[in-house]
């Protein structure tokens, strides 16, 4: 991120500025996240444990269903010994506390909030996870909890280098746009907004409501001409699609960010060829914020200030380095609704090499998806849906695309086309599909006006629709 000076809340005062006290709160938790992305991992569990010691006290304290749970693993025990604790003891007694799951979130609900926070933690808020996985949880957060989370965010953008003085483009779901039938809404805003623009002057930002055609959106792109783009990959692909094959000319952007869902294979490079621009994602639940960023080797690095972030393999142990496993999540400072363990049903790839940025946080190598959308071979076995999308992708008259496991040996390929296609390119996809999910599967082709996405503006590729 280009130096630029805090604003100051004295008039006169420019320079060295004088923050505000919430300006001021997230500069100095930025600072030190500045020297703590150098430390090693034994460092950082170091400097960590007194935190997690912290949440766990007030979590025993506070919940029966937690203290049961770490009276049980015997770190209650462990932590109130009053001396050194050794760092191999407190790992197996932490593998030892049972996994927090979502249905045991959605079962144990007001159980697991705690009112009584600390002084100085502030309100508590409540928020709705989306439920793309059909397991929609509330969670409890507090004022302070929110301000790390918003810390982590500023370190997104020092990380990637942003020029904050561009202009910025959401291309989300707008909950002020009005019920008219307008075709296209769009929010312009002086700023960015929090956190960045309680720190630093900002450009403008413009707010698209994602519910509009695809050559709206584009002619909104054209006018707007954005340096920063932030969407869905999914809708992000639709508009690079149609924009490369009606050779439409683009405005050149310096990057765009997506969230919300796994990018699917080739998106990166058809965003340079498209836009000229460089692509990043972020890696979030809502249940916790930020677990991973990525630095401008576009590694994800795990935010390990943040949140305990566990990689495990089938038996419950740490996987190793290149291998994939299950994402556990502890976050460190909401003391409104402590999830100690809690698995989000994601699966993650452990970094094999460091990162030649030069940051010591643990490197996650590769997203390719949550457990829940796995795809199920005839045999049983579970696996990541690969399908060979690169080869949909070269059909150019498909507009969006959609793989659906409709029984374990029949997989669907739902298509909205911009013009019908040829029998060679069915056959095409069909031979290039089938070859990828090496002849398991009996392969169709269904044509639709649309594919819908969920209220959120997210947007599954693969579906499974059967019961297990």
């Amino acid at each position: 991120m280009q130096p630029v000076t805090p604003h100051s809340s004295f008039a006169g005062a420019v320079w060295p500025a004088i923050p505000s006290p919430p300006a001021a709160a997230l500069l100095s938790i930025l600072h030190q996240l500045e020297q703590t992305e150098k430390f090693s991992e034994a460092e950082i569990e170091e400097v960590r444990r007194p935190q997690l010691i912290e949440l766990i006290r007030h979590a025993v304290r506070n919940s029966a269903y937690w203290k049961g749970r770490f009276n049980a693993a015997g770190i209650t025990r462990l932590i109130e010994k009053g001396h050194r604790i050794e760092a191999a003891e407190w790992s197996e007694r932490w593998l030892s506390l049972p996994i927090l799951t979502r249905p045991d979130v959605q079962e144990l609900g007001e159980d697991l909030v705690i009112c009584d926070l600390p002084k100085g933690h502030g309100q508590i808020s409540e928020i709705v996870t989306s439920g793309s996985s059909g397991q929609p949880v509330r969670i409890s957060r507090s004022t302070l909890d929110h301000l790390y989370w918003q810390a982590f965010q500023l370190r997104a953008h020092a990380w990637r280098e942003r020029d904050l003085s561009g202009t910025f483009l959401s291309i989300l779901r707008d909950e002020q746009r009005p019920s008219s039938g307008e075709s296209i809404h769009l929010r312009r805003m002086d700023d960015w907004g929090a956190p960045v623009a309680t720190v630093w002057p900002t450009g403008p930002s413009v707010l698209l409501d994602y519910r509009a055609s695809t050559a709206d959106l584009i002619a909104a792109i054209r006018e707007i001409s954005p340096d920063y783009i932030c969407t869905f990959p999914s809708l992000l692909l639709e508009i690079l699609r149609v924009a490369r094959d009606e050779e439409l000319a683009m405005p050149a952007v310096r990057e765009v960010i997506t969230v919300s869902e796994a990018c699917p294979p080739g998106l990166r490079e058809l965003c340079r060829e498209v836009l000229g621009a460089a692509m990043s994602s972020t890696y979030s639940a809502a249940e916790c914020g930020g677990i991973a960023t990525q630095c401008m080797e576009g590694n994800w690095h795990a935010q390990s200030e943040r949140m305990v972030v566990e990689i495990l393999d089938d038996n419950g142990r740490p996987s190793g380095a290149g291998t994939t496993g299950r994402v556990i999540l502890t976050p460190l400072h909401n003391f409104a609704m402590p999830l100690f363990r809690y698995e989000i049903g994601d699966l993650a790839t452990v970094g094999s090499e460091p990162c030649r940025c030069g940051r010591e946080l643990p490197v996650i190598a590769h997203i390719p998806g949550r457990a829940r959308d796995l795809l199920m071979l005839p045999s049983g076995e579970m696996r990541p849906p690969y399908y060979g999308h690169n080869a949909v992708m070269e059909v150019r008259s498909i507009r969006q695309h959609q793989v659906v496991q409709t029984s374990p040996t029949g997989i669907c390929l739902r298509l909205v086309v911009a013009k019908p296609l040829t029998a060679e390119e069915e056959n095409f996809i069909l031979t290039k599909v089938d070859a990828a999910l090496e002849n398991r599967f009996e392969v169709s082709i269904e044509y639709a006006e649309s594919i819908q996405r969920q209220p959120s503006g997210k947007y599954a590729e693969f579906e499974r629709c059967f019961s297990l």
